[in-house]
């Protein structure tokens, strides 16, 4: 890593603890000085200590966001995204343990400014750094120059990939060529056999190999010159090109092999995920039984027909079962059953004023919460489809019963990543396989961090601008 690098990146943390305390204390003065007499002012030593207290947690969760991880910046947006997913989550959190403390006191008011502060000193503080950064990558300043050894499609591919990074440092110096002509608009800067003095002389900080067909002695001869010359060094395996094949490590008596990797999804890891699912569905039920009640109310006072709305659904194993939402749309007046809907182009008109605001704010999905209850369902996982789709689906995508090996989600990392309603089928399964293939508790917690995000941005801003990157 440059040293210009390493400094921003070091910058990051203290910024944002500064800017988070700063946030804490600027609302507690705002309140004293607003609202109640200057003498309420004796108490700033608790919210201090309150800020303290959250500051783990915030960095916990600006770390699990990427937002300390240079190569997962996309832009100012997402940057926002994340501090507002991660700044929510840190108060939701302070709600929690003040509602279970009956000891602790704190002014919802200032609460409320705190979350406002925080996202906004915190985002204004990182702005200013990135336009500084930006500002010094015009020189030259902290610019990685990189090279590509290959020159055939998926060179192609992964210059289009780098140019479209937004506010990455990368700086293509050429290509060099193997046995695969230049595809790209780049430079042809040699062969493999003079890789040591095409880095030395245009400064390569980073070699990315795109064609794995080269000789072992040239590979060999890529990996020496990057360790020797303190580089890095990736390669793009043809693998890549298939849809979320993934392979690890395995051992044939003492001969290395690549094996199929399987779900951690099974054994413990699937007891573990439905003990945590049964936890957070009880809780939620609980807790939200007020809001489950006045929602039902309003969708009966607004509407002739049921509260709950059921459809059925394929999940694990391909298990049919009822999936449950509140009513939403109006039924057709000639409809007798729960299930007797008119089509899509109707959705509109039929949509009641109720309906519409549980739809912005994804509030018509709490029932679902009883489908993970009784182990339909789990909190995180792919979404389940009707059962005419999922038939089309299967003859149309060989992968597409692998989502079925794990039980189906409220939220999923498609969905957190803009996969849902009309997008494309198979990206959204390419990225249920990922998720299938790399779980563990942590993902799903970043999954869960991310959803509540989404749910907080697209309420109060509108539709979020998704950037498809597993």
């Amino acid at each position: 890593m440059k040293r210009s690098e390493l400094f921003f990146s070091f910058v990051l943390l203290p910024l944002d603890v500064a800017m988070f305390v700063l946030a804490f204390i600027t609302a507690f003065y705002l309140r004293a000085h607003i609202d109640l007499p200057l003498s309420a002012a004796s108490d700033i030593k608790q919210y201090f200590l309150y800020s303290l207290f959250l500051l783990p947690v915030l960095i916990i969760l600006f770390s699990i966001n990427g937002l300390y991880s240079r190569r997962n910046y996309t832009g100012y947006w997402h940057e926002l995204y994340s501090v507002l997913s991660s700044v929510s989550t840190t108060v939701l959190i302070l709600i929690v343990v003040i509602f279970l403390s009956k000891s602790l006191f704190f002014s919802r008011l200032i609460l409320a400014y705190t979350w406002i502060l925080a996202v906004a000193f915190i985002a204004l503080g990182r702005i200013i750094l990135r336009s500084i950064e930006k500002y010094l990558l015009r020189y030259n300043v902290g610019v990685r120059n990189v090279i590509l050894v290959g020159g055939n499609g998926m060179t192609a591919k992964i210059v289009s990939e780098l140019e479209n990074q937004t506010g990455q440092s990368f700086r293509i110096v050429g290509v060099v060529s193997t046995s695969k002509p230049n595809e790209t608009k780049y430079d042809d800067l040699g062969k493999i056999a003079d890789i040591a003095k095409i880095v030395k002389s245009n400064s390569v900080d980073e070699i990315v190999l795109t064609d794995v067909a080269i000789a072992d002695t040239d590979l060999m001869k890529l990996i020496e010159v990057c360790e020797s010359s303190r580089i890095d060094f990736k390669y793009v395996p043809d693998i890549f090109n298939v849809l979320t094949t993934n392979f690890q490590p395995s051992l044939i008596g003492t001969t290395y092999a690549m094996e199929l990797k399987k779900t951690p999804l099974e054994g413990w890891g699937r007891i573990s995920k439905r003990v945590f699912d049964f936890i957070i569905a009880t809780l939620v039920l609980v807790i939200l039984s007020p809001l489950f009640l006045i929602i039902a109310i309003l969708v009966k006072l607004t509407s002739r027909g049921p509260i709950i709305y059921r459809q059925e659904r394929v999940g694990r194993d391909e298990t049919r079962f009822w999936l449950y939402k509140f009513r939403s749309m109006k039924l057709e007046k000639k409809a007798t059953k729960i299930d007797a809907w008119t089509t899509a182009e109707n959705e509109k008109r039929r949509t009641t004023l109720i309906g519409k605001f549980l739809r912005k704010t994804n509030l018509d999905e709490l029932p679902q919460f009883w489908n993970i209850l009784i182990g339909n369902m789990s909190f995180v996982g792919p979404r389940p489809e009707q059962p005419q789709f999922v038939d089309k689906f299967e003859s149309e995508i060989p992968e597409y019963f692998r989502r079925h090996h794990v039980k189906s989600g409220l939220t999923g990392w498609a969905q957190v990543n803009g996969l849902k309603g009309d997008t494309s089928i198979k990206e959204r399964i390419r990225y249920d396989i990922y998720y299938i293939e790399n779980w563990s508790f942590w993902f799903d917690f970043k999954i869960i961090i991310k959803t509540i995000g989404l749910l907080v941005y697209e309420t109060f801003f509108g539709k979020y601008e998704y950037r498809h990157r597993p």
